[in-house]
């Protein structure tokens, strides 16, 4: 994916109607764009240029398509950009030890990748939007997110510790946890360069 792409990728995925459309198609058996009007509140008149951009990059995929009075109807799904990576599905599958990706693996996947990236930043600045400007709240420490940041000069045994640190608290975080009882989802996304 070229460097414009990935920008005009980052453009699309800015949209509020796009981030609307991605939330409420997650599910594999997909909806119609009446449906997607219907649970986005959005005005059909207005979704289908943002679907056939969304189609266009690879967020929305058609899952079924059927005929309705001599009009064929589409079922759109962001199933395999919203669920894959959280299940390990289409875009790990291949790959069997995601704590140590290649170069080579990552060059076949760029494009799933940017595009998976871009999706986790939309809803981490949607949590933080709501959490902090939309419903407030009034304790800090009652928000699931966080934005933590650090800038360290390492060699390259210390970064590979500190990865493999990183990866082996967040395999054992459920099963270490204190209260399992208590469980809600929490989505967790490091990155480092």
């Amino acid at each position: 994916m070229p460097k414009s792409t990935v920008s005009k990728l980052a453009q699309l995925m800015a949209d509020e109607k796009v981030s609307a459309i991605l939330n409420v198609t997650k599910a594999p058996t997909g909806l119609t764009p009446k449906q997607i009007s219907q649970a986005t509140q959005l005005p059909i008149n207005q979704l289908y240029y943002t679907i056939k951009k969304m189609l266009a990059a690879d967020l929305l995929t058609v899952v079924k398509q059927t005929k309705v009075k001599n009009l064929d109807e589409y079922y759109y799904s962001s199933y395999l950009l919203t669920q894959q990576p959280a299940s390990e599905h289409t875009l790990m599958a291949d790959y069997p030890d995601f704590k140590n990706i290649s170069p080579q693996w990552t060059t076949q996947h760029f494009d799933d990748i940017a595009r998976w990236l871009l999706y986790l930043d939309q809803q981490f600045l949607a949590s933080l939007t709501h959490d902090f400007k939309t419903e407030p709240v009034t304790d800090p420490e009652d928000s699931p997110v966080v934005l933590a940041t650090g800038d360290y000069h390492l060699s390259p045994a210390a970064r590979l510790k500190l990865r493999q640190t990183i990866m082996t608290m967040m395999a054992d975080a459920e099963k270490n946890d204190p209260d399992p009882d208590q469980q809600v989802p929490v989505h967790l996304l490091i990155k480092s360069w």
